[in-house]
């Protein structure tokens, strides 16, 4: 895939078909964007990969605490979006209007629907880096992020970064063996 093509035809999916994904497709995926620079090959970022039964309580114990209205303690903050700058801000105002075009004035409970129940991914791959890192470190997972996204791309599987996915990192914590010395991003 041309790379031109790549960055201009991948999408944030919002909700997934049935798709299925193999561990063999995840492990590929992975393996790829390991190739990616990091600040003086420090190769910083940790991965889990959450499929199956694992991600199927996942699903579950995340819906129930979106549903109960859990308060939201990610591990890196989210801010606000007064706290953006005006360009940001003006990007996430055309953005939602935009959603309003597509999906209609209630699009927010179409999409909060669809986030509780993580948006029917088949697999889901949540990134962590050792708390203390570097800036330069949340950088390089950026990159190594865009990494994963690609190379999904060129096999046919859709991606999305989206914080609805680490916005409960304690429950992630009990399902996927996350250190508590680690900062799910």
């Amino acid at each position: 895939m041309e790379v031109n093509k790549a960055l201009t035809t991948r999408k944030a999916i919002r909700k997934f078909t049935d798709q299925q994904v193999t561990r063999t497709d995840i492990e590929a995926i992975v393996q790829l964007a390991q190739t990616t620079p990091t600040w003086v090959n420090s190769q910083s970022q940790r991965v889990y990969v959450a499929m199956g039964d694992t991600l199927s309580s996942i699903r579950t114990a995340q819906h129930d605490l979106v549903t109960s209205n859990a308060p939201l303690n990610s591990d890196l903050p989210m801010g606000h979006r007064s706290d953006w700058s005006t360009i940001a801000q003006q990007n996430m105002q055309d953005w939602n209007a935009g959603l309003v075009k597509t999906l209609g004035s209630d699009f927010r409970a179409k999409i909060d629907q669809e986030a509780a129940n993580l948006y029917n991914a088949q697999a889901v791959v949540y990134l962590a880096l050792t708390k203390g890192y570097s800036p330069w470190a949340l950088y390089d997972l950026g990159a190594f992020g865009q990494s994963l996204m690609l190379a999904a791309q060129e096999r046919g599987i859709d991606t999305m970064p989206a914080y609805q996915f680490i916005k409960y990192p304690q429950m992630l914590r009990e399902h996927l063996s996350v250190t508590s010395d680690e900062d799910l991003s």
